[in-house]
């Protein structure tokens, strides 16, 4: 079994933070969204190979298998499933094919939805009615015996029904763009994105079932969500970037007379912050702080006030990105 991890997107949902930084590289839980998925496939002994656009290429440059197209702008980017024929056919494969969006975070690992694979496709599936902040009719619902209740009678099941984008949605059970395929399916998706059809995977899952062919699904325990979904990236969408060096890329953004920053420490990074950030909320990762002679360890979820004048700098010493949220008072 192979694994193909698809991060050829330009996240174009988030504005001037997706122009810069690829979704694969937003911190989750201590790591970049493609290394959890990295860490995920090689502790089950798959073998990962991520696809990604030229823009930006030298993000992933310490992935030893990384297949680059040639697309550096949205309007030349291959689509999903575009994206995987051109892996099969570039890499030659003939193995069962992992596939997953780097752009998702699951917090279990892949070894259930693994050792359920049959032989047929199939689709790892999250619940999603008991999030209210997620609207059903933006993503693909799906229908299956025991979909009107949960949880339902299996983890495993055949789906009868798997739409994209519709209102009413099937069901509040969504495909989480986590997909495993037999090698048989692999010229009937080359001669889907042969004749030019809707390229999310999720049409080429509908494509299937409309042929015939038996989708199975599988229930993922745990959380799932898309990154590109989170609250403090969708206020930033909107802003400008101000810096873009080795230790830093920050977005800045000014809303009812104040200015607030988005911080992206590099690994190896040193940040000093400037006159007036008063006020440091840390989203992900962490760093070690200096304030004056003391030295503290700030990590994600953690809040600190910066006194009028105090001086202090902040070294990513461990994780791919230390990103925090400062407010500047003056």
């Amino acid at each position: 079994m192979k694994g193909l991890i698809l991060a050829g997107g330009f996240a174009t949902r988030l504005g001037t933070i997706g122009e810069v930084l690829p979704k694969a590289m937003l911190m989750v839980e201590g790591d970049t969204a493609v290394g959890h998925l990295v860490s995920k496939l090689e502790r089950l002994g798959i073998e990962p190979l991520i696809t990604t656009n030229a823009r930006f290429r030298e993000f992933f440059r310490s992935y030893p298998n990384v297949l680059v197209e040639g697309a550096t702008r949205e309007e030349e980017k291959l689509g999903a499933v575009t994206a995987m024929a051109n892996a099969i056919r570039t890499a030659g494969m003939e193995e069962d094919l992992l596939v997953v969006c780097a752009d998702n975070y699951f917090s279990s690992d892949l070894r259930g939805f693994v050792s359920s694979y049959q032989g047929d496709p199939l689709v790892g599936i999250h619940y999603a009615g008991g999030d209210p902040g997620v609207r059903l009719q933006e993503m693909a619902t799906v229908k299956f015996c025991g979909s009107d209740q949960y949880p339902p009678p299996s983890r495993e099941f055949c789906i009868e029904e798997f739409k994209e984008k519709v209102d009413p949605p099937l069901s509040p059970y969504v495909s989480t763009c986590l997909y495993l395929f037999p090698p048989r399916i692999f010229p009937l998706l080359l001669e889907y994105t042969a004749e030019k059809k809707k390229d999310a995977p999720g049409f080429f899952i509908q494509h299937l079932l409309e042929r015939g062919i038996t989708v199975r699904g599988y229930l993922l325990e745990g959380e799932w969500y898309d990154l590109s979904y989170r609250n403090y990236l969708l206020m930033f969408r909107d802003s400008r970037l101000v810096r873009r060096d080795e230790d830093v890329i920050q977005f800045q953004r000014e809303s009812g007379g104040k200015v607030m920053l988005l911080t992206f420490l590099r690994r190896g990074g040193m940040y000093h912050l400037s006159r007036g950030e008063g006020l440091l909320f840390f989203i992900e990762g962490e760093a070690e702080m200096k304030r004056g002679m003391r030295r503290m360890r700030v990590r994600g979820r953690e809040v600190v006030e910066i006194a009028p004048g105090e001086e202090v700098s902040l070294l990513n010493t461990s994780c791919p990105y230390a990103v925090f949220f400062s407010l500047k008072t003056d």
